[in-house]
């Protein structure tokens, strides 16, 4: 009986814990360490907000909002908080306060040509950790170009907003032409044959009160070693095309970009000049009524946008996340459906040339454009300051406020001269 007793506690004592409401056994040996949870602590990265600050429209902002929910949906770990303001100059004015005083927001999206002053002032942080070699040679050169300084990034593209020439396809027809002309000889031979003597005053040409559609013309009949980014724009050739174009224009004359082919067709204009989103918002029907010139699409840069990142960001590696995403193929992709802005992806225009889709993708025959061409020169650290002096001057020019020659006169003094 005693021996008996003696194997019944034993065999209890071999038997597991089976009381679900008693807490299991720890214990420190390999074994026990290893088999079962005795804690539900997890390694979750913190926590972290990145506030980003955009200058767009409300549609164009809404749309990254939208982007930005899928980012962090891929990464819980990262908050993003974002503000607009829609006015290009207060954003300029608020951001280098800002970044001055280092409060400002982690992440910006400025217009290209801004990139460089900022950087030479030492406050944007480089961006070359987040480009390996596949990236960079998946971003078009040209939209690339105003971003480098001193052998650094300092910003990734985002997209661009070209100016187009758009010609009158009936009255080229009249003149039995099957595309527009090819140099600035032939244009005003063409413009010749188009006015009559009693026509004199009568436009031809509509340019906008936006300068940087005035600059796209100009640009358009420069050969390949004229080409600048603005600084030699008011060259003595320049400037003498610029008289010539006056006398063919009517400055404060206004077309329904929205009918551009129509409206063209109606008024018995030879040309204009617009955005490459505006372009492609028209209805096919407009657009049939007009010739693209491919031929005259020169600095790309200009109305560009890219991603900088604060030099003050304690937030780099979630910043640099988050600019990876949203310049990815699929988000730009969804952007140019929607807004016709330029992707920043080389790769976008090469799916064109396969599928064919137009809507969708951006045309394949802008890839030469956007990369083979020869580089310019990027813009001075003051070109915004140059820049926004030169679009003052312009507006009073088309409001009828000044001639040309006085606008002339004006862009090419130095602005200590004018004080």
């Amino acid at each position: 009986m005693i021996l008996a007793g003696a194997v019944l506690l034993s065999v209890i004592l071999l038997i597991p814990n089976l009381d679900p409401n008693k807490p299991a056994a720890t214990g420190s040996s390999s074994h026990d360490a290893n088999t079962g949870p005795v804690t539900h602590e997890q390694d979750d990265e913190p926590m972290e907000s990145i506030v980003v600050t955009v200058s767009m429209t409300s549609a164009e902002f809404a749309n990254l909002e939208e982007a930005s929910q899928r980012f962090m949906l891929k990464y819980p770990n990262i908050r993003v908080l974002f503000s607009n303001v829609e006015s290009k100059e207060e954003a300029y004015v608020a951001w280098k306060q800002e970044l001055e005083l280092g409060s400002s927001s982690d992440i910006m999206l400025m217009d290209s040509g801004w990139v460089r002053e900022f950087a030479v002032m030492g406050l944007l942080e480089p961006v070359d950790s987040v480009n390996t070699a596949s990236t960079i040679s998946d971003q078009p050169t040209k939209l690339l170009a105003p971003l480098k300084w001193n052998s650094y990034l300092w910003g990734l593209p985002y997209d661009a907003d070209p100016a187009v020439l758009v010609w009158n396809k009936a009255m080229l027809s009249e003149q039995k032409l099957s595309a527009p002309p090819k140099d600035w000889d032939s244009f005003m031979n063409l413009t010749d044959h188009l006015s009559a003597p009693q026509e004199a005053s009568k436009p031809l040409v509509y340019l906008p009160s936006d300068f940087s559609l005035t600059t796209a013309w100009l640009d358009g009949w420069s050969n390949s070693a004229q080409r600048g980014t603005g600084a030699l724009l008011f060259s003595e050739e320049s400037a003498s095309r610029l008289k010539a174009l006056a006398g063919l224009t009517i400055p404060s004359f206004n077309l329904n970009n929205r009918m551009l082919g129509t409206e063209l067709e109606q008024q018995r204009m030879l040309a204009s000049v617009l955005p490459w989103s505006e372009y492609k918002a028209l209805p096919k029907s407009e657009q049939d009524k007009l010739v693209l010139d491919k031929d005259k699409l020169r600095n790309i840069w200009l109305g560009s946008r890219s991603f900088v990142v604060s030099a003050a960001s304690e937030k780099t590696e979630a910043s640099f996340s988050w600019i990876k995403e949203m310049t990815s193929v699929t988000e730009q992709e969804r952007s140019y459906e929607r807004f016709g802005k330029l992707p920043a992806k080389n790769s976008i225009y090469e799916i064109s040339g396969y599928s064919g889709t137009t809507a969708q993708y951006p045309p394949s025959w802008m890839l030469p454009l956007l990369n083979e061409e020869p580089m310019d020169e990027p813009p001075a650290p003051n070109w915004h300051s140059e820049w926004k002096r030169w679009q003052a001057l312009w507006k009073l020019y088309t409001s009828g406020a000044t001639d040309i020659t006085s606008f002339i006169q004006s862009i090419t003094a130095s602005p200590s001269n004018e004080q």
